[in-house]
């Protein structure tokens, strides 16, 4: 998990330069002591993806919407209909 949360900190550290380095360090420190020597699983969260990608597709047929995001038609109906 070092080098994982080394580089996720590193990333975070540099979108949001406005937060200061003792910050990170706390937050590094803080995670370490929780969950050191484990393994980090991340989600990756497609499906809000997906549905706001949706929202912006409009009255778009399911065809179009399943090229869109790069799922099957029958995924692009059962979002849509999560969207109703």
């Amino acid at each position: 998990m070092a080098d994982d949360l080394r580089e996720i900190i590193d990333i975070a550290r540099h979108s949001m330069p406005d937060v200061p380095d003792e910050t990170w360090s706390r937050l590094e420190q803080i995670i370490r002591l929780n969950f050191g020597a484990q393994r980090a699983y991340i989600a990756s969260q497609k499906k809000g993806r997906h549905l706001a990608l949706l929202e912006r597709a409009g009255e778009e047929d399911a065809n179009k919407i399943a090229s869109m995001l790069g799922v099957t038609v029958q995924h692009a109906r059962r979002l849509k209909k999560l969207r109703q």
